[in-house]
């Protein structure tokens, strides 16, 4: 388990030095990050096979764009983006493969035929991007404790208990912090509508 003094370290002059094309703040940032990668692609792929696969296409497009990033997000908001979207692009297309390989068409066009009804199962794109804004909007003013213990207990799966033994801090403050963080961010994203 890493540690919560590895989340709260500054990861600018690592990012910068991955941009210059430092490999090994890029392998830092990677030991940093590994783990919520492969997190959040299992939750979405429900496979540790597929996950790995998932974590290492992220790593590869993340070297392959680093100079891309620019600091407009967290760099951690940015590789699950990259995670999401890899996740989902794997599903797509094990679906259109699946559907490919089951769809049999009629072979004669009559009247008495159906209409054979396709519809995209796929997530919405711009859904997606507008879920991902008003997620940076819920978290806009919230006190930087309050974020961490929120988004490492839902994002990345610690237990109450880990957290608490970790911030050195009752099992009931951090239930608090993660019940009044979820409160002050439906109250900021009500105010947003």
């Amino acid at each position: 388990m890493k540690s919560l003094a590895q989340y709260t370290q500054p990861e600018e002059p690592l990012i910068t030095s991955a941009r210059q094309g430092n490999s090994e703040a890029f392998s830092e940032l990677v030991q940093i990050h590994s783990r919520r990668i492969y997190s959040v692609s299992l939750r979405i792929l429900k496979n540790h096979a597929d996950a790995e696969d998932n974590l290492q296409d992220v790593l590869c497009k993340v070297y392959k764009n680093i100079r891309r990033f620019q600091g407009r997000s967290r760099f951690s908001t940015w590789l699950v983006r990259i995670t999401i979207n890899e996740a989902l692009m794997k599903i797509r297309k094990e679906n259109f493969a699946r559907a490919a390989g089951q769809t049999d068409l009629p072979t004669e066009v009559s009247e008495n035929n159906f209409v054979l009804d396709i519809r995209d199962g796929c997530p919405d794109p711009e859904r997606q991007y507008i879920a991902g804004d008003l997620t940076e909007k819920a978290f806009q003013g919230l006190h930087p404790s309050l974020r961490q213990t929120f988004i490492l207990h839902k994002g990345e799966g610690w237990t109450h208990g880990e957290l608490a033994a970790s911030m050195g801090i009752a099992v009931a403050t951090v239930k608090s912090r993660i019940f009044r963080t979820r409160a002050r961010m439906q109250n900021h994203l009500q105010s947003l509508c």
